[in-house]
């Protein structure tokens, strides 16, 4: 197992017994502007925005290197008697994601620049793509977030360049880990 590996189940141990699973508030937000059917959370963690996925009608496949984190995930997936798919994935070594296509492809609070062409292309003509994390724009630069884990100001427009553009916001939410929020909501063209 790898540093990163042991890493992420150390921090999913250590918060299984304050287990959150509401979603982000900003999906909840832009949930209007989702298609329907086919999606996948990348790097999900405990898979709070999964759950949410799946209570929505959503058939659901969940990416995480922890299989701590997607035990606790399958364990509140059955409690809820939902049906979603775990896939344990190191998305930094030679990650392969699931085939897809997706409707939509959910990526929160994380970013791996090699996979992103990967992510791209997994959602189906005419689906969407939501990724949110973190950013230098805005008033709150940094903090101690790196910048190879967060977003230059104006980065994600340059990558959805083709896309259409649902919802873009960056630099307006400072984040509790330091630095400010960056999302979009984005369709892939037919």
């Amino acid at each position: 197992m790898s540093d990163l590996h042991n890493r992420w189940n150390d921090r999913w141990r250590k918060k299984a017994a304050v287990a959150d699973f509401n979603a982000d508030p900003w999906l909840q937000k832009i949930h209007p502007l989702l298609p329907r059917g086919k999606a996948i959370d990348i790097a999900c963690g405990m898979g709070r925005n999964a759950v949410f996925l799946a209570e929505q009608g959503f058939a659901v496949t969940a990416v995480d290197v922890s299989e701590v984190a997607l035990d606790l995930l399958d364990a509140e997936a059955r409690r809820r008697d939902l049906v979603i798919e775990t896939v344990p994935l190191d998305l930094e070594t030679d990650a392969q994601l699931p085939a897809g296509p997706f409707d939509l492809l959910l990526n929160f609070f994380y970013l791996h620049r090699p996979l992103l062409a990967q992510e791209l292309a997994r959602v189906r003509p005419g689906g969407v793509i939501v990724l949110r994390t973190f950013s230098s724009a805005g008033a709150d630069r940094y903090g101690p977030i790196s910048p190879e884990i967060s977003l230059r100001a104006g980065e994600l427009l340059e990558i959805f360049t083709d896309w259409e553009i649902l919802l873009h916001e960056e630099g307006i939410e400072p984040s509790a880990k330091g630095g400010s929020l960056a999302g979009i909501v984005a369709r892939r063209p037919d």
